[in-house]
C-alpha cells in the first residue's frame, strides 16, 4: 500500500503534534496518529500494520533529511527525458484508463519509473471510482436554501450541533462494500466517475443519530421498514436516549423516505421537537440527494466499514458486535466527533458558495 506526499505529511505532523514529555523522555502516540489519519482521510482503507510501517520509515527519513522526499542519490537514475514524458502524456490522454503496468509494458519502462512520470512530471494522480447521487436541477435551490437556513441557525448558537441529530440508515453486508481499489483513472483532476452495483443478499441494516456529542445506535432491523415499524423500532427507543437539553433546543434530522415523512410519523416527532425537524413535508425542508452535507453519510458509514471490513466477516452476530464497537469507539472519542462537525460547517460554507452545487470534488 503506497501513501501519497499529503497523507505521509499529515502522518509526521499528527506524530509529532500527538506527542507528550513525560520525566524529560518524549513518548509518542501511534494509535492517536492512526484515529486522526482515519477522520483525515476517511475514505481511505488502511491497514494499521501497513500504516505503521509507512509511519516508521517516514519518520527515519524526516529525522535524517528534514524532508520525505527520498535522499538524492538513494536510487537508479530515471530515464524521463522530454521525449518519454511526452509519450506518456499521449498514451494517458488518449486512454485515462491505463494502469501503470500497460503503461509499463507500452513504454518499456519499470512500472516506478512510469509512476514518477505521472506523478512527477504530468502531475496525474489516480483517483477511485465512486459511488454518488446525481443532483437534478431543481435540488440546487433547495439545498441553498438549506445552507443560508443552517449558517443563520449557527450565527446566532454555535455549539447547537452538540443538540442536532442527523439520521440516516444503511446496509452492512457480509462481504463487505464495492471494491474500487484496484480501478483507477489517472487525470489531473478527480473526473468523479461512478458505477452502478448490485447489492449482496446477506445485510443487515442499521440506523443511527449522529451528532456533536455523541451517536445514537446502532439500531438494527431487518427488511423493509414501513412507517410503524420507523416510528416503533427507531423513533422510540431514539427518542428515550436523549436528554433534555437535546430536546428543548435541538434538532431533528432526517431524509425523505416515505416511511419517515408521513403524517403519523412527524406529528410524533413533533411532540419532542415542535417545529425543529429537518424533513421532507416539514417547516424546514430537507433537500433531497445531500449525503455529501449529512455526517452519517460522509463520515459515519465510511468510517465504520473501514474499521470493521478490515478482516472477513465470521457471521452476522461479528458484523452486528464490530459495528457496535465502532460506534462506542466514537462515542469515546468527542474529539473525532467534533472534527466531523467542522468538517460538516465547511461543507455547508462550500455548498452555500456553489449556489446549492455538488461539493465532494471541493473537499
Amino acid at each position: 500500500m503506497s501513501f501519497s506526499l499529503e497523507e505521509k505529511t499529515f502522518i509526521i505532523e499528527s506524530y509529532f503534534r500527538n506527542a507528550e514529555k513525560i520525566n524529560n523522555v518524549w513518548s509518542y502516540s501511534t494509535h492517536k496518529c492512526f484515529e486522526e489519519f482515519r477522520v483525515e482521510f476517511p475514505m481511505r482503507v488502511v491497514d494499521y500494520t501497513q500504516f505503521i510501517e509507512c509511519l516508521t520509515r517516514s519518520v527515519k527519513l524526516f529525522r535524517e533529511t528534514g524532508s520525505l522526499k527520498r535522499k538524492v542519490g538513494s536510487g537508479p537514475p530515471l530515464k524521463r527525458t522530454a521525449d518519454v514524458v511526452n509519450a506518456a502524456q499521449e498514451i494517458m490522454d488518449n486512454e485515462p484508463q491505463t494502469s501503470l503496468r500497460q503503461l509499463s509494458r507500452q513504454m518499456q519502462l519499470s512500472v516506478s519509473t512510469c509512476r514518477d512520470i505521472l506523478k512527477t512530471d504530468l502531475h496525474l494522480y489516480p483517483y477511485r471510482i465512486s459511488v454518488v447521487p446525481e443532483l437534478l436541477p431543481p435540488d440546487l435551490p433547495k439545498r441553498l436554501q438549506f445552507c443560508e437556513w443552517f449558517r443563520n441557525v449557527l450565527e446566532n448558537n454555535e455549539v447547537v450541533l452538540n443538540k442536532c441529530f442527523f439520521t440516516d440508515e444503511a446496509w452492512f453486508h457480509m462481504t463487505g462494500y464495492v471494491n474500487s481499489q484496484n480501478m483507477r483513472i489517472w487525470s489531473s483532476t478527480n473526473p468523479h466517475v461512478f458505477v452502478e452495483t448490485s447489492l449482496h443478499p446477506q445485510k443487515i441494516g442499521v440506523w443511527s443519530a449522529f451528532s456533536g456529542r455523541k451517536v445514537i445506535g446502532p439500531i438494527f432491523f431487518d427488511g423493509n421498514i414501513n412507517g410503524i415499524r420507523y416510528r416503533t423500532d427507531i423513533l422510540h427507543p431514539f427518542l428515550e436516549q436523549l436528554h433534555d437539553d437535546e430536546l428543548s433546543e435541538g434538532y431533528f434530522q432526517q431524509d425523505g423516505a416515505t416511511p419517515h415523512s408521513t403524517r403519523e410519523t412527524l406529528n410524533l416527532l413533533q411532540e419532542f421537537y415542535d417545529d425543529r425537524i429537518i424533513s421532507r413535508n416539514s417547516n424546514i425542508p430537507w433537500p433531497p440527494r445531500s449525503c455529501d452535507l449529512t455526517p452519517c453519510d460522509f463520515f459515519l458509514w465510511p468510517y465504520i466499514k473501514n474499521r470493521i471490513f478490515t478482516r472477513p466477516v465470521q457471521n452476522m452476530d461479528d458484523l452486528k458486535e464490530r459495528i457496535t464497537a465502532s460506534i462506542n469507539h466514537l462515542n469515546n472519542s468527542p474529539e473525532i466527533l467534533q472534527n466531523v462537525v467542522t468538517g460538516m460547517k465547511k461543507r455547508i460554507n462550500l455548498c452555500y458558495n456553489e449556489q446549492g452545487g455538488p461539493v465532494q470534488h471541493l473537499i
